[in-house]
C-alpha cells in the first residue's frame, strides 16, 4: 500500500501519540476520568463546516443531467440574450 499524504498520517501519528501521553498523566496523577470526549483540532472544525456548507447546496446534478441529455440529443436552446448576458456577466466578475 502507498501512502501518498504522509504529512496528514504523521499529523494523525502524532495526535495518537499525544493522547496516549494525555491519558499515562491522567493514569499517574490518581484522578482517572472515564468519561469519553473528542475535540476537533482547528483542522477538523474547518473540515465540518465545509461539509455542512456542501450539505447546503442545492442539488444541480439533475439540472446539469437535464442539459447534457439535451446538448446529447440536440434540442438544447438558448436564446442570443442569454449568450449575451452571460459574456457581459463574465466580464462583470473579471
Amino acid at each position: 500500500m502507498i501512502i501518498s499524504n504522509k504529512a496528514a498520517v504523521q499529523r494523525v501519528a502524532r495526535i495518537y501519540h499525544e493522547q496516549r501521553q494525555a491519558s499515562r498523566v491522567r493514569k499517574q496523577a490518581g484522578n482517572p476520568s472515564y468519561n469519553d470526549e473528542v475535540t476537533l483540532s482547528a483542522e477538523g472544525k474547518e473540515m465540518q463546516a465545509m461539509l455542512q456548507k456542501l450539505h447546503n447546496v442545492p442539488a444541480i446534478r439533475p439540472q446539469a443531467e437535464e442539459i447534457k441529455v439535451a446538448v446529447e440529443n440536440g434540442t438544447y436552446q438558448v436564446s442570443s440574450r442569454q449568450i449575451a448576458q452571460g459574456i457581459l456577466n463574465a466580464q462583470k466578475r473579471s
